[in-house]
């Protein structure tokens, strides 16, 4: 028999009842899902060696297939719930390349006792048996029955009756403690944070304790805090300026119109030394308070733990259930989080940043991590700063700190450390994925998470998860620009066009009127034929000079056209845009990045020269493709080398962009079988570029593998919604027309000609590629 199955297991003061199914620490239950539940028996069971992934997910997930993200993402469900001991251990170790191992140390299960007593109480009745081992008696003749009495009789019916009455009382009164701890008073709630009237002396700690109460309150996945971001876009709506003091009568109104349930308001009384807050829940609906607190503190230094108390009352009489507040409830105090003058520098840097103040942002965040270096939501902002500020390298740095110190912090802001993480640092997108997924099954009311996974899923070309998680981002953050920007992408790319125009015109009615959501009207234009829509998103682009995003599309779409004078005139309109808004690298980048589609069209001049804006910018591994076209393969493959050394878990670079590079490369030296094995290997990810397929296609057909390319070419012109823009499209026609004249097809060959020439009719008529077309349609 396992140990598993003897009874009762204990490590590292956390105990397992397999009988029961559950897991505490301290006699506290720690809450496990099924799955990760199992998880944790079978690593125990093997905790003598090594277990693989595959073991796992065959184990767990019997006859099914399941992506090792779905196993990722409860590998980090078992570790945070095995993260309250304090002797540091690592309980589930990760053993590179092999898989996982449970290290702790078990503690035998003590044998059964000779003496069972039960208890169960009720509020009028108690009742206690003790059960004893007899003696055993002396055995009697074979045959001969003991004589039963009517008092033994009585007394096993009695007992009987009695162990019945004590397990039902038990399990009446277990499930109705589990119930009391599961009571929530209904539905969650999102409230509106605001200013405390009175004063502690010092206004920049009075900001900061709104600020801790915001943190207190977001960790908690039953009620949520209008974001800082949402609250000015809508006081902005309401025609005030975005820093205007929020009245009662303007944060009932910001309630009212960003669907939150109450608004939050306390009060600083001070005596001497000796501090008073006061945070009243008023409902939007009718000003009634529907929850209070007060807290006191004799010291300022005392007033982080105050506000502790005071977000874990407001949170009961909000509505969350007990449960969820004891799992939830990381506090701010000193002796956990942070000292109160680095918890003021780091609400100082939050209120900066709107102002675009980064480096007085970013110095008053780095006095925070000096004052407590193990301040990680401080080392969080300091990373995320930094990155908005262009120094990505700082970025990386920083987040570094915050990851090693993401379990001092609550589970909200550990995803968003593991989330920049993966950005950032290890560019692993499934692991990404698995966080945010993680993130939005606990924090289903946050927009941030949300908006993640829907970046995740597009950059891993899992479109249709992207505009699912898109729907559920929008409501939640519906003042934001860029939220209607990524669905309305989405939506196109997975296929529904018309829900994209939908998407971005509910948009332009709510008064969100910008670059991004005129850019993707632009596309479903070219998508849907529609020259008056198309016509309308180029005259807003004329009258908004500085519109990059509206350049640079229309750029594409000529260039994809054949018009290469179109071209050069919208990129140069688009690099002198950004370089009156002093993104000068973004002005040279703009122009490297149209090269390999230039080479593509056969324009090699204009791709050469537009090779020689700027210098290239070694750490971005897109920027290495521009080199293949004019004849420095060696060097592009060299650098992405590198790229792959430094950042071997990067999903992208090591399973795309290198694989992808490598059989461009190959196809220029004439080495076709090489770009097509190259090609195949990047088969899973071809939904990010549509240009990958049409890479595909080209190596097929140059390594005289006929029928596959025909089958490949065929499959980009089915799917111009995956980027209109893209050169891949008209080019998948003529390179058709090419592969049915050497298979023969005359008539096919003609048709796919005929279909480029329409897709190029105002190409220029002295570009290279369309006059080498019409020579091969004149030998047809």
């Amino acid at each position: 028999m396992s140990l598993i199955n003897s009874g009762l297991v204990r490590f590292e003061d956390y105990e397992i009842d397999r009988a029961r199914w559950q897991l505490t620490w301290r006699d506290e239950p720690v809450q496990l899902n099924r799955k990760t539940f199992d998880l944790l028996l079978y690593l125990l069971e093997r905790r003598d060696r090594v277990v693989g992934k595959d073991e796992l997910l065959q184990a767990l997930w019997p006859g099914q297939f399941v992506e090792e993200s779905n196993l990722t993402q409860h590998i980090f469900l078992l570790r945070k719930a095995l993260s309250r001991h304090g002797s540091g251990l690592k309980i589930v170790q990760t053993v590179a390349g092999r898989g996982y191992r449970f290290t702790a140390e078990v503690m035998e299960p003590e044998p059964a006792p000779e003496r069972m007593t039960l208890h169960a109480s009720e509020s009028i009745t108690r009742i206690t048996i003790e059960e004893e081992q007899e003696e055993a008696e002396p055995a009697t003749q074979l045959g001969e029955g003991r004589p039963s009495t009517p008092a033994r009789s009585r007394r096993v019916v009695l007992a009987a009756v009695a162990a019945g009455v004590v397990i039902a009382l038990s399990a009446a009164g277990w499930f109705g403690w589990q119930r009391w701890l599961d009571h929530t008073g209904g539905a969650a709630v999102q409230v509106v944070l605001t200013a405390m009237d009175g004063t502690t002396g010092d206004a920049v700690l009075d900001q900061t304790l709104v600020d801790a109460l915001r943190i207190d309150l977001s960790q908690s996945p039953f009620v949520s805090v209008l974001s800082a971001a949402a609250l000015r876009s809508t006081l902005v709506q309401m025609t005030h300026k975005p820093d205007d003091p929020v009245t009662p009568e303007i944060a009932r109104e910001v309630c009212e119109r960003t669907n939150s349930q109450a608004v939050l308001r306390g009060t600083i009384a001070r005596t001497g030394r000796h501090f008073l807050i006061t945070e009243e829940a008023t409902s939007c609906l009718d000003g009634v308070i529907v929850a209070a607190s007060t807290q006191d503190a004799a010291t300022a230094e005392a007033l982080p733990r105050s506000i502790d108390k005071l977000a874990e009352v407001l949170r009961r009489k909000l509505g969350e259930s007990r449960r969820s507040i004891a799992r939830f409830n990381v506090p701010l105090s000193p002796e956990n989080t942070v000292s109160l003058d680095a918890l003021k520098d780091y609400s100082q840097a939050l209120h900066l940043v709107p102002q675009g103040k980064m480096s007085e942002a970013i110095a008053l965040a780095k006095e925070a991590v000096s004052l407590d270096p193990k301040f990680a939501a401080a080392w969080l902002q300091l990373s995320v700063i930094s990155g908005n500020a262009g120094d990505y390298a700082g970025q990386r740095e920083y987040i570094k700190k915050a990851y090693e110190l993401r379990g001092l912090v609550n589970q909200s802001t550990f995803f968003n450390i593991v989330a920049i993480y993966n950005q950032a640092v290890t560019g692993d997108l499934y692991q990404a994925l698995a966080n945010f997924q993680a993130w939005t099954t606990l924090y289903p009311r946050l927009s941030v998470p949300w908006s993640g996974l829907l970046q995740t899923d597009r950059e891993l070309g899992r479109h249709a998860d992207a505009v699912v998680a898109g729907q559920h981002a929008l409501p939640l953050n519906p003042r934001s620009i860029t939220m209607y920007y990524g669905l309305a992408l989405e939506q196109l790319h997975a296929g529904d066009p018309l829900a994209a125009r939908a998407t971005c015109e509910l948009a332009l009615s709510r008064g969100l009127d910008g670059d991004t959501i005129h850019g993707v009207l632009f596309r479903v234009a070219a998508v849907t034929n529609d020259s008056a829509l198309r016509a309308r998103q180029v005259a807003w682009s004329e009258a908004h000079p500085d519109a990059t995003y509206m350049l640079t599309s229309e750029a594409s779409l000529a260039l994809a056209q054949g018009r290469f004078v179109d071209t050069g005139k919208l990129l140069t309109r688009a690099s002198e845009a950004y370089r009156r808004q002093g993104l000068n690298d973004q002005a040279d980048a703009v122009w490297r990045q149209s090269v390999p589609a230039l080479a593509d069209v056969g324009d090699l001049a204009d791709a050469r020269a537009a090779f020689q804006h700027g210098t290239l910018d070694t750490e971005e591994p897109f920027e290495f493709f521009a080199l293949v076209p004019v004849g420095d393969g060696a060097k592009a493959e060299s650098l992405m080398r590198g790229e792959v050394e430094k950042h071997p878990q990067a999903t992208l670079t090591n399973h795309l962009l290198a694989p992808w590079l490598h059989a461009l490369v190959a196809l220029q030296e004439h080495r076709p079988a090489e770009a097509v094995d190259a090609l195949n290997r990047i088969a899973p990810l071809d939904e990010v570029f549509i240009e990958t397929r049409f890479d595909r296609g080209l190596a097929l057909l140059a390594n005289k593998q006929i029928p596959e390319s025909i089958a490949v070419f065929r499959d980009v012109i089915a799917r111009p919604y995956a980027d209109v823009l893209s050169e891949a499209i008209p080019l998948s026609w003529l390179n058709l027309g090419r592969a049915r004249a050497l298979q023969g097809n005359r008539a096919a060959a003609v048709d796919a000609y005929q279909h480029f020439f329409t897709l190029w009719s105002s190409a220029d008529a002295d570009g290279e590629l369309v006059q080498q077309a019409k020579r091969e349609f004149t030998k047809l």
